[in-house]
């Protein structure tokens, strides 16, 4: 019966520990999702939009 108990602690100890660290990454606006963390690489860095490329020519 101790070892069940002891098991259960543990559990909700990390149950508790998940939780909080689930609510802490939504806190954390950074990263939006793993479709937008996918996409970063894909963005502009120079400022230039196609539009603008297009008129430069």
């Amino acid at each position: 019966m101790n070892v069940l108990l002891l098991t259960v602690f543990i559990g909700l100890i990390f149950a508790c520990f998940f939780i909080v660290l689930f609510l802490y990454q939504l806190a954390d606006r950074r990263y939006s999702s793993s479709e937008r963390e996918s996409l970063l690489p894909l963005e502009n860095d120079d400022g230039v939009t196609l539009n603008n490329r297009s008129s430069r020519n």
